[in-house]
């Protein structure tokens, strides 16, 4: 009898338990029926608007001449006598920049005359006996021979003695030089490095994943290193080429004429690609698991529910989804606390989730 008794007590305690549980969660700011069970979270919500982004691609590179000439010397081994150019010289075609020691090639040129001058005058007097018969053709043509051999020997040694001279191959400004007075020649070491007019632009690695979306004329905003406002340059070439080791297509991105800037130069380029429209959430408010991409929704009876989506296009601040959210209610700041049929408590607006 005594245990029925208490048996009886228990029972009677978890029936008035379960009457009073509900009433009591209520009053505390608990959960209802549907979120029985589960813990109240502060969260802030935000409604996605429907708008296009700009798309773009952000790259990094270097300032390069768009023509890098080289003023090469044409003699190798020659001691260098005089420099009449420095960097940072705007030179013009055919200016002077140095000059190198010929004197051996002057004393060739005096011989190499004296020998013109006396086979000249022997094929002069066999034409003149020739015309008397006096001579055969066939000595004539002996004479004009050697002639012709001491012309070219003349005309090849003025030549090797002109190249003492070094002359800029095109206009443009001077950006490197290894020339030095007393240094020696070499005929695979130019001797000054030249800007052709000056234009120079800058040169990015783009990965191959994205180079496939440029374009030429494409409109770019470069940022310089040190200086405070962008450039607005656009795309000139995209190489027909993808780099072996780096995977990434080279791309040259035209400057602005009289864009004054030092070759080597750090630049960041921005690229706009176009826009992309759909309905924009902040980035903080995607989710992402093994099923894919999703958000968190809050509906009319403060309960997490999620939605799957579709990305068209992410940035550091925005998503771009293909699915409505229109009137719905997103989570902006989600995370791995909130789960499915969740009940929660909407901020309200100004305050963190």
């Amino acid at each position: 009898m005594y245990g029925v008794a208490v048996c009886s007590v228990l029972v009677l305690g978890i029936t008035i338990g379960r009457g009073l549980a509900p009433e009591a969660g209520a009053g505390a700011g608990g959960v209802g029926e549907a979120g029985a069970g589960q813990t109240f979270l502060t969260v802030s919500v935000v409604a996605a608007q429907q708008r296009a982004i700009p798309d773009r691609i952000d790259v990094v590179g270097v300032l390069v001449p768009r023509e890098n000439v080289l003023a090469m010397p044409e003699l190798s081994g020659r001691r260098i006598l005089s420099v009449h150019a420095d960097v940072g010289d705007y030179v013009q075609r055919g200016q002077l920049l140095a000059t190198l020691d010929g004197q051996d090639l002057h004393i060739d040129i005096r011989g190499l005359n004296s020998e013109y001058e006396r086979t000249r005058d022997e094929h002069a007097r066999a034409r003149t006996l020739q015309s008397s018969q006096l001579v055969s053709r066939e000595f004539l043509k002996q004479k004009q021979a050697s002639l012709d051999q001491a012309r070219a020997q003349l005309d090849d040694a003025r030549l090797r003695a002109g190249r003492t001279r070094v002359l800029a191959p095109a206009s443009g400004l001077i950006y490197q030089r290894s020339a030095a007075i007393g240094g020696l020649t070499a005929e695979d070491t130019p001797l000054f490095s030249i800007v052709e007019q000056g234009k120079i632009e800058m040169q990015a690695s783009v990965p191959e994943a994205m180079a496939y979306r440029l374009a030429q004329g494409m409109s770019v905003e470069v940022n310089l290193g040190g200086r405070p406002t962008p450039l607005e340059g656009r795309i000139r070439l995209i190489a027909p080429q993808v780099g072996g080791a780096s995977r990434a297509t080279e791309v040259r991105i035209a400057l602005p004429d009289g864009t004054h800037a030092s070759v080597g130069t750090f630049a960041e380029a921005r690229i706009a690609i176009g826009e992309v429209g759909g309905w924009v959430v902040p980035a903080l408010a995607l989710q992402q698991d093994t099923q894919g991409p999703y958000l968190w929704q809050v509906d009319a009876k403060d309960l997490v529910r999620r939605v799957p989506v579709t990305v068209l296009m992410q940035t550091p601040e925005d998503v771009v989804v293909r699915e409505t959210l229109r009137g719905l209610r997103i989570v902006g700041k989600a995370g791995a606390l909130l789960q499915d049929q969740d009940t929660v408590s909407v901020a309200a607006a100004g305050k963190a989730s």
